[in-house]
């Protein structure tokens, strides 16, 4: 365990490592040991290890009886084995297809035996890599394209250790990132260039047991470097043979066509099996010959008959399960293995079954249970899929006597018994800043978790097939279960999201919470107040408790709500290393979610229609993001080439103008622009592409229905059909001014999607286009109209509504072309969005969100937000529950429900936003009318200093002198100046904006200098002795650059020049004395930087 060190905030003490969050600010501080190159890389092996595909190879042979090399030695010599071995260019995939029954496992198996001896997995002398996966429908960790291409990776980097340098250099040590199959395709793609692997062979059983992305596995195959070969089994499927049929160096192996190979490999099987069968089950000579003479009459080429010959064995097993004196307790075992959403440890079945038998006896009891299941280390495992089909087919009436609904309720129930033994800090962990690595490297042994494990994650997946079954009317069973997950979560809430931290399955959490919400109870207030408490909890803390389980009694209780139910019921759990808490708010913020990013601009956002999925388009980067149930988004970086793109907000498809290599778009965008594409991001392949020659693209978008690409030439506007087809052509009346960073194209449909709308940003044109028909309307000339800055239409309407830079409001009705102006409002916006509800509306602009009344016409509430640019994008969810907003520093989730709450969520002696000296010894707390300043070492209150009714509204940055407690404060127009150690105070008026500020401490001639820019981006030094301006530093660069940053050390000043957002040019950082402001050192850059504005800085 670390040394304890302390952290404090306010009241706050923090012992050892920790994260305090407070409010949408964090302190993170760590204290921990650096570990080795060698644990790292196991790190990263650890993470991609959810299976061992070398495990799941030797299961498969063991639980079918074992791998016979009779029964597969044909294909080696095989015309398409022989080319795909030894051709480097005539087969690169060879493709092993053929009906159920046929034998394509085992043949894959076989082919692995072959091929291991020439490859690093036999021995890292040799020269070649191999990486291989066997897919399984029903287990989740073995079904799915991200489950895929993480064992393909696993056995890369378990041949070659250097190469888990792909993951370190993109994302260091931030495995969330490339834990996603975006990010970690492209990783695996890198991997296979690598020149030291040598020749690269990949195999891929049962591609169609992938239930999950099968189109993405199938375009990584068709497409992958021309180094990798690559085999791959599955039935017959007509998709399949589509994305293969387009692969230029394929080779198809029909098992059909090989019928005489197949047979002779199926009666080697059969012998081989009756043979196995004799011997364990001490079967007679002659019933040997009869069950031999059965299955070879009637197999005809498959080993699919052998297995249904096999299930009438079953049945006799079952038949001899029903006279045994354990029958109930094996019947209970083959119902429990048979639900389960994946395989049980032998802990967890005994914990489920509530078995008086210990761990080393249990494997005795599951071979008593028939041929049905086998153990695979320390789990329980169905010998085959067609044992499991079996029972669930054959013996359903006697495995679930009650149904099957009752018996999922019952589990459910099951679950929920185990995790009352939850209870705070499970594994005696004691310091809330004891990291998530460091929990499991002290794991107690045992682990008290490992048989609630399984419990802990699925309860709520099997209340919801209950749910489903009862619903589907095929049992008339009473699903009930709200009054017990009530009761769990008002009990157990935080244990299980502990649990789930150490478990590394939070998302888990949301999930459930999902389900148990969206269930359709009546008069269960309680139930849905509790059920929505615990949501917002669990996204609002989400990001620290997975890093930091016990957090969530230190960040978890003390920074969340007054009013929260879950912080009422569990309070009493607060760790106890705090004495004291901080000032919080009575109620949730509306921020439920938030993503950080580095400065970048969004392009476009979007909610999907029928989901709380949320796509968002950068310049460079595609975001997808399921708000309820994700805590982060799914992240795409887009390739250099794509320079316009347009995401479809269901996710689906990607419109992209592609440059042409080597172009350089900044300089040229018309002859750069190269190529319309259109890709379909399920599939991640180009659907159409069409070539460009003239006019230039600015801008294009895709309906919220998926069915039209509109892309906007300076002349022209081209419908396309989605799929690729030209739909319509229509001229505009006017030419299009060319694309600049001032002139941008924002598109918005009404809700059937029939008419679309498109301003010029910062001009006076509007443009609305009938889809169907094409004829197109534009604004007539209206006057006393300001440059528009959005259009929307109102919902279930051809209206349009749109905002101009006065902030004025109108209203348009395109047919009658009728304008009238709607609003004026009193504070400064740029987007609107419009909800399905008539009774409000969004604005957004540096003031903050603005809540509109639609009926009154007025501004019903202000909700500030942290770091607002002048700008932002917003948009409101289809089911107006959740309102996104995207900065230039990342992303905020809203809920619309508290933005739209009658009561203010803060109360006045609430901390709005708090500030830090840079010696970390003061906090200052803005509290609106009042600035409380506390001493961070003895958590005493050193000052309240009142701000009177011109200067508490305008208030925007507080700093602190280097090192004596001086304080500063800029207002609008003023500074004020505090000196803490009497309360004395002064004020300076000068053309002061809302940048950086700075005051020195103080000199022996008891000067004091403060320094903050002015309007123009200059920056202003006054004595505050003496009340007077000393002096003002011009910009360095004939006002093309700002200050961006200001400090003090001394009688030097140091200013950060960078160039204004709209403005080329080189960042400087310049050093003055202050006395004279002779400059006494320079240090000059290309480009701008990110300076302390930044919220994440």
């Amino acid at each position: 365990m670390e040394n304890p060190t302390s952290s404090t905030v306010q009241a706050l003490n923090a012992s050892g490592s920790s994260r305090v969050h407070v409010g949408n600010s964090y302190n993170i501080t760590h204290h921990h040991r650096e570990g080795s190159e060698q644990d790292g890389t196991k790190d990263y092996l650890e993470a991609l290890r959810s299976t061992d595909p070398r495990d799941d190879k030797a299961r498969i042979e063991q639980t079918n009886g074992g791998l016979l090399k009779d029964s597969y030695v044909w294909i080696l010599d095989s015309h398409e084995f022989i080319t795909w071995r030894d051709e480097s260019e005539g087969g690169r995939l060879l493709w092993i297809r053929g009906d159920p029954g046929k034998g394509k496992t085992m043949l894959l198996s076989g082919l692995i035996n072959e091929l291991q001896p020439s490859t690093k997995l036999e021995s890292p002398q040799k020269r070649n890599t191999m990486s291989f996966f066997f897919c399984q429908a029903t287990n989740s960790g073995l079904n799915n394209y991200m489950a895929i291409l993480k064992g393909l990776v696993y056995l890369l980097v378990i041949q070659h250790s250097a190469l888990v340098t792909h993951l370190k250099d993109k994302y260091q040590h931030d495995k969330d990132h490339w834990n996603s199959k975006i990010s970690l395709e492209g990783i695996f793609r890198k991997m296979l260039e690598d020149p030291g692997l040598g020749e690269i062979y990949l195999l891929v059983d049962a591609l169609d047991e992938c239930v999950e992305d099968l189109p993405l596995l199938l375009a990584l195959i068709s497409s992958t470097s021309s180094r990798a070969k690559w085999i791959a089994t599955s039935r017959n499927r007509g998709e399949i043979e589509e994305f293969f049929g387009e692969a230029s160096s394929k080779l198809a192996l029909s098992l059909e066509l090989h019928e005489g190979s197949v047979s002779g490999a199926v009666n080697t099987y059969i012998s081989y099996r009756t043979r196995q069968l004799a011997e364990r089950k001490k079967l007679k000579k002659s019933t040997l010959q009869q069950v031999h003479d059965h299955l070879s009459q009637h197999a005809h080429g498959t080993f699919l008959w052998v297995a249904l010959g096999l299930n009438q064995l079953y049945a006799k097993m079952m038949e001899q399960i029903r006279k045994s004196d354990s029958c109930d307790l094996y019947i209970r075992i083959l119902a429990v293995a048979s639900t389960v959403f994946r395989p049980l440890t032998f802990a967890e079945l005994i914990a489920m079954e509530s078995l008086d038998i210990d761990e080393e006896t249990l494997p005795d009891l599951i071979a008593e249970c028939g041929s049905f299941l086998t153990t695979k280390e320390s789990s329980i495992v169905f010998i085959h899929q067609s044992a499991k089909d079996f029972l669930l087919r054959d013996s359903s009436t006697l495995l679930f006597q009650s149904g099957l609904a009752h018996h999922q309720y019952d589990l459910f129930q099951r679950c929920i018994a185990l995790l009352q033994s939850l209870h705070p800090d499970f594994y005696g962990l004691v310091y809330p800043g004891v990291s998530l690595e460091e929990a499991l490297r002290n794991c107690p042994d045992p682990n008290p978790l490992e048989n609630i494990k399984y419990s802990c994650v699925f309860w709520a997946d099997h209340m919801q097939e209950a749910y489903k079954l009862s619903i589907r009317g095929e049992e008339n069973s009473d699903i009930a279960g709200i009054d017990t997950v009530y009761d769990f979560i008002n009990e157990k809430f935080l244990f299980w999201l502990e649990a789930l931290a150490l478990c590394q399955n939070l998302p888990a959490a949301l999930k459930a919470l999902v389900f148990v919400r969206n269930l359709p109870v009546q008069g269960q207030g309680s139930y849905e107040a509790l059920i929505e408490d615990a949501l917002r909890f669990s996204h609002y803390f989400c990001s620290i408790i997975e890093n930091y389980p016990l957090q969530i009694y230190a960040s978890g209780l003390l920074f969340s709500p007054n009013d929260s139910l879950i912080r009422r019921r569990f309070e009493q759990y607060t760790s106890k290393i705090f004495s004291e808490g901080p000032k919080v708010d009575d109620k949730w913020s509306p921020i439920r979610s938030t993503f950080e990013w580095d400065e970048l601009e969004i392009e476009t956002m979007s909610f999907a229609p029928t989901s709380q999925t949320l796509i968002v388009s950068t310049y460079d980067k595609l975001i997808r993001w399921n708000v309820s149930q994700e805590p982060v988004p799914d992240t795409m970086n887009m390739d250099d080439s794509s320079k316009i793109i347009a995401p479809s907000s269901d996710g689906k498809w990607l419109a992209i103008i592609a440059c042409e290599p080597g172009a350089d778009f900044e300089t040229d965008q018309l002859s750069a622009q190269h190529e319309l594409q259109v890709h379909d991001w399920t599939l991640n392949r180009i659907a159409w592409c069409q070539e460009l020659d003239n006019p230039e693209v600015l801008g294009m978008t895709i309906s919220p229905d998926s069915q039209y690409l509109l892309v906007c030439y300076e002349t022209l506007l081209v419908i396309y059909d989605i799929d690729g087809g030209i739909r319509r052509q229509c001229p505009l009346e006017k030419t299009l001014p060319c694309l600049s960073p001032e002139h941008e194209l924002y598109f918005s449909f009404s809700s059937d999607c029939s008419w679309v709308v498109f301003p010029m940003f910062s001009s006076t044109q509007i443009w609305v286009l009938n889809l169907r028909t094409g004829k197109a309307h534009s604004n007539a000339n209206w006057k006393d109209i300001l440059p528009i800055n959005d259009t929307k239409f109102i919902p279930g309407t051809h209206l349009v509504m749109f905002c101009d830079s006065g902030d004025n409001i109108y209203l348009w009705d395109v047919v009658e072309q009728n304008c009238e102006m709607w609003s004026h409002i009193d504070y400064s916006f740029s987007r609107l969005a419009i909800p399905q509800s008539d009774s409000w509306m969004l604005l957004s602009g540096k003031d903050g969100l603005i809540i509109c009344d639609r009926a009154c016409r007025r501004v019903r509430r202000v909700t500030g937000l942290p770091y607002l640019p002048d700008r932002q994008e917003i948009s409101i969810s289809f089911d107006d529950q959740l309102i996104a907003c995207g900065t230039t520093w990342g992303l905020w989730i809203l809920d619309a429900n508290t933005l739209l709450a009658d009561e203010q969520p803060t109360n006045q002696d609430t901390h709005q936003t708090f500030h830090i000296s840079d010696n970390g010894r003061l906090i200052a707390y803005d509290l609106g009318r009042n600035i409380e300043v506390w001493d961070a070492a003895t958590s005493d209150m050193l000052c309240s200093l009142a701000l009177n009714d011109a200067d508490y509204p305008s208030i925007r940055t507080i700093t602190f002198s280097p090192e004596d407690r001086y304080m500063l404060v800029s207002g609008l127009q003023s500074i004020l100046g505090w000196d803490l150690a009497d309360e004395s105070s002064l004020r300076v008026s000068g053309d002061f904006d809302s940048g950086p500020i700075a005051v020195s401490d103080k000199r022996h001639n008891g000067d004091r200098w403060a320094a903050a820019r002015r309007s123009m981006g200059d920056v202003s030094i006054w004595n505050l002795r003496t009340v007077k301006q000393n002096m003002i530093l011009r910009q360095p660069n004939n006002q093309s650059q700002g200050a961006a940053s200001i400090a003090f050390a001394g009688n030097l000043l140091g200013v950060l020049w960078t160039p204004r957002t709209e403005s080329p040019g080189d960042s400087k950082i310049l050093l003055y004395n202050v006395s004279t402001g002779e400059q006494l050192f320079g240090l000059e850059w290309s480009g701008r930087v990110k300076g302390p504005q930044s919220p994440y800085e």
